[in-house]
């Protein structure tokens, strides 16, 4: 087996339990009632762009370096830009839940009036938009394309003087920024459920804070996964040897694919509802299916 199978083998899944992880969070996620809010609105948002990204990995990364498809090759820019635009959703996201956590705990009394669901639907709005739009002026206009090589089966820029620039800023810079953005307002919010947990006495107050604390645990740990990602990808695999194929592969595009995966995966693990859900619709549909051969057979 050729190395750029196995490399496919290795990626595939990955991309496939992200893929079944975000998209069933994203379907799903309306019909639970602790995510009719504006948390439930944000991780939607966060789901949808981890899952297009999970999707893009799965059905065309992975054939196309499987089965070393030229056509897919000659135009993974375009796999590339969506890939881009994919991954700023999911970022803006997490920074948008971040920013809800710490609402939450921080100012108990005007959260409902500044996650709103029209104000969060705003907000949803405003990060895909900036997600989208300047990624045109960015990556098609300026002709900074993002594609995939095979010197270790990655997406990566081109290095014409713009792009580097381009790629510096609108990047690394922008991405390290909020994601130290995004740890300093959990650390604060962590201090904050700290110190609010030694004054509770009020039962109804407690259960109503645990559950704030839960979805804070989701928004820290899904955070610390995106910062894992961003030292290997931007600071780690630079300085990894040419010579050292795979470890750069592992600290780059597996790297990649795993964040947007565990997304998905701690979601669900967070909110047991998910589960219950899912396993009911499975048993309605057994119990469809039995009562069918029953009435059938009789």
């Amino acid at each position: 087996m050729e190395n750029h199978q196995i490399a496919a083998i290795v990626v595939f899944p990955l991309a496939f339990l992200g893929v079944c992880a975000n998209w069933t969070v994203a379907i799903l996620i309306t019909n639970l009632k602790s995510m009719k809010n504006a948390f439930g609105r944000l991780t939607g948002s966060q789901s949808i762009g981890d899952a297009m990204h999970s999707s893009l990995f799965a059905f065309y990364f992975v054939p196309m370096c499987f089965f070393d498809n030229q056509w897919l090759k000659n135009n993974s820019k375009h796999c590339g830009h969506i890939l881009l635009i994919a991954y700023d959703i999911s970022t803006y996201s997490h920074l948008l839940i971040s920013l809800n956590r710490f609402s939450s705990i921080m100012f108990p009394m005007s959260y409902e009036k500044i996650f709103s669901m029209k104000n969060t639907n705003n907000y949803i709005a405003i990060s895909w938009t900036l997600a989208i739009l300047p990624s045109f002026y960015l990556y098609v206009y300026n002709d900074c394309k993002f594609f995939y090589i095979d010197d270790f089966w990655v997406f990566t820029f081109s290095t014409t003087p713009v792009c580097q620039t381009i790629t510096w800023y609108a990047d690394f810079i922008k991405y390290n920024s909020i994601v130290i953005l995004i740890v300093i307002i959990d650390i604060i919010t962590v201090i904050k459920v700290r110190l609010f947990n030694k004054k509770l006495e009020n039962t109804s107050t407690c259960r109503k804070r645990s559950n704030e604390i839960n979805f804070l645990k989701q928004a820290c740990l899904q955070a610390l996964v995106f910062v894992f990602e961003l030292i290997t990808y931007f600071i780690i695999t630079p300085k990894v040897g040419a010579e050292y194929r795979w470890g750069r592969f592992f600290l780059s595009t597996v790297a990649w694919v795993c964040v947007h995966m565990l997304d998905g995966i701690i979601t669900i693990i967070f909110n047991g509802e998910f589960s219950k859900l899912i396993f009911n619709k499975m048993n309605i549909k057994r119990y469809s299916i039995s009562t069918h051969v029953s009435t059938t057979n009789h």
